[in-house]
């Protein structure tokens, strides 16, 4: 009689529950790698640049994993952490090199292919090998490569998010981060061969069917019993622990390796933060006075050109700078170049170093804030409102005028550099806010409304109110963009609370005056505010003003009257060789905003008013940051950007 079919092995749940929350776990993975991925080529190209083909390059890592074919998972996870384990030392150093191709649209696209998409495509895999590892072959109800694209690649771009609001995550260095993950895959594939299989067992092999026996001559030596079940051996159970053999074990003995690998060679090649002590770069004229991190720009630091060869240095030592992520936040001459008229007017660190002048005259244009004429009777400024502070160049002068200066500072370690290097006076626990400029305005202009000075509309009435400003300066620039939110109209009027009737708010902008982003902040800003005019910080006189890069300042106020500007004073120069240039040759500085207003079409003056339900400001900063970064290069050479 011929034997019966046997039924193959049937899927375990356990299994399939157990694959998919592993899968699930390689996506968060995946997603955390490339967020500190993200924040750890910062420094070197700056957001825009970084994130501007990232999206592709993970779509590309997807199709790549979807359709490769199936890798073992023990081998698949050893993979993934040793390409975890290369990636503080792969990402710094293809980014450096990648960087001195002066591309930065290119430059991060071979950055990510060379480093992130081998990690992305081998986890991408490791997702796909784990959905079918329950499923014997050729089950129609195992998931489809197909379903594993767009799954992987939205999970890991979305996925991102979430990581922020992670506490733990925010104190650690991103080379920390992808070292932990390394050593979590590479224990993961120590002790792979204990762990129990999650593949379904083989179908049992049948021995072939003998020649089929006559009935009436049943053989002696097979007889059996009539209707006796043919025995089957029993299939392996689901989940079943593997025994240990020799390998395994050599395998578990390589645990104790992984931390120490961690914590000595395969340590990143930037430098440690905080900076424990100064450092000194061994071959340039280069000395690093402090480096921490920074959850908004990757990374704070104050750097020292020292004095070297001319070729290395290209005519820029003796300057301290402030540095956040890949923009220069500010710097001044130190050394024989920190040079004033009255060298007893000089600042001083905290340890005692001589400052001299800004190396930007764009932070002295600012200070002319205070030479806007005020209404008769409402004598000097006697406050200032600082949004945004960079090295505290306007800041320091006010304070040293005689002016109450308030702060408002997003990130707390711009504020520690421009304290101790730069010469910030600390301007009081009541006066120094570190937070977003957004919610304090608001809140603030929100308090003035619901107090009995502000029951109605500012008026003359109001200008002795101690809760109103003279002066805001808002210098958000950074990176090649700004914060999007602070200039939409919302954020203009509820600033408008705040300042006085004859007062000025002074806004920083670098960029083209041409560009778009240029057009729907002056546009913005011109139907705000009754008056605005714009200065620009060259040296030298400008003959293409709308259409080169320049750093630009526009003077607003909330009076009617015209906003002209007083004659300074020699005590407005603090000793200053700079303050004397720029101030007194104000007037050749100007440019005429109307020629921006009405280089806009009529019909899309709309569309060039920022307003929080419509703001495309972010959208254009992104590609004017390509154009800053290269000017970024040439201000300082490269070696002075690949070390932080």
């Amino acid at each position: 009689m011929a034997s019966t079919a046997r039924e193959p092995p049937k899927t375990s749940l356990a299994a399939v529950a157990v694959t998919r929350a592993t899968a699930i776990v390689v996506l968060l993975g995946l997603s955390l790698v490339t967020f500190s991925y993200r924040h750890a080529l910062e420094p070197l190209y700056g957001t825009a640049p970084v994130n501007l083909h990232l999206t592709k390059v993970v779509w590309a890592a997807s199709i790549l994993g979807s359709f490769a074919p199936n890798v073992p998972l023990s081998r698949a996870t050893l993979g993934l952490g040793l390409l975890l384990y290369a990636l503080p030392h792969s990402s710094y150093w293809v980014a450096v090199y990648t960087g001195r191709m002066g591309d930065p649209v290119w430059g991060p696209v071979a950055t990510h292919l060379i480093v992130l998409l081998p990690i992305l495509s081998l986890g991408v895999a490791l997702v796909k090998a784990l959905q079918e590892a329950p499923y014997i072959k050729d089950d129609p109800s195992a998931p489809q490569s197909a379903m594993t694209l767009p799954v992987c690649a939205t999970a890991v771009n979305a996925l991102q998010g979430l990581w922020p609001a992670v506490p733990y995550l925010a104190s650690l260095p991103e080379s920390e981060i992808f070292l932990q993950l390394g050593t979590l895959c590479a224990s993961l594939w120590a002790i792979a061969p204990i762990l129990p299989s999650v593949r379904p067992p083989a179908p049992a092999t049948q021995a072939p069917e003998a020649a089929p026996e006559s009935p009436e001559t049943p053989s002696k030596g097979n007889k059996r019993k009539k209707n006796t079940p043919e025995k089957v051996a029993p299939a392996a159970p689901p989940l079943a622990p593997k025994p240990a053999k020799t390998g395994s074990k050599l395998r578990i003995a390589l645990l104790p390796l992984f931390p120490y690998l961690t914590s000595t060679i395969l340590r990143g090649p930037t430098l440690p933060k905080p900076l424990p002590e100064p450092w000194t770069h061994p071959t340039h004229p280069l000395k690093i006075l402090s480096s921490v991190r920074s959850t908004y720009s990757g990374v704070v630091l104050v750097g020292e050109i020292l004095p070297g060869v001319p070729e290395k240095t290209k005519g820029m030592d003796n300057l301290r700078y402030l540095r956040a992520g890949h923009s220069l936040l500010g710097g001044v001459w130190v050394g024989s170049k920190a040079q004033a008229e009255d060298r007893s007017l000089l600042l001083k660190d905290q340890d005692g170093q001589t400052l001299g002048d800004s190396i930007y005259s764009a932070f002295v244009l600012q200070e002319a804030a205070r030479l806007v004429v005020k209404k008769p009777g409402n004598g000097k400024p006697k406050n200032a409102l600082m949004i945004g502070l960079g090295a505290g160049i306007a800041a320091t002068s006010f304070e040293r005028l005689g002016l109450d200066v308030t702060i408002i500072e997003i990130d707390e370690a711009v504020y520690d550099a421009a304290h101790r290097y730069f010469g910030l006076p600390a301007p009081g626990a009541d006066r120094l806010f570190i937070q977003d400029a957004r919610g304090w305005v608001h809140n603030r202009t929100a308090t003035l409304t619901q107090s009995s000075t502000a029951t109605a509309p500012v008026t003359d009435t109001d200008v002795a109110s101690a809760d109103l400003y003279d002066i805001v300066i808002h210098d958000c620039f950074s990176g090649g963009g700004v914060p999007s939110h602070l200039y939409t109209e919302e954020f203009w009027k509820d600033l408008k609370g705040i300042v006085r009737p004859d007062g000025v708010v002074a806004v920083n902008f670098a960029g083209i005056l041409e560009s778009d982003s240029a057009k729907a902040i002056v546009n913005t800003l011109q139907a705000t505010f009754p008056q605005c005019r714009a200065f620009y910080d060259s040296l030298q006189q400008s003959h293409n003003v709308t259409s080169e890069f320049l750093n630009w300042v526009f003077f607003c106020t909330l009076s009617s009257e015209p906003l002209e500007f007083h004659k300074p004073k020699e005590s407005d120069f603090l000793g200053s060789y700079l303050r004397r240039h720029v101030l007194t040759q104000l007037p050749e500085r100007e440019a005429d905003l109307s020629e921006v207003i009405d280089s806009i079409p009529a019909d899309k003056r709309e569309r060039y008013l920022l307003k929080d339900g419509a703001n495309p400001l972010g959208d254009w900063q992104q590609k004017e940051a390509i154009g800053h970064w290269k000017i970024m290069r040439e201000v300082l050479p490269d070696i002075y950007w690949e070390t932080y």
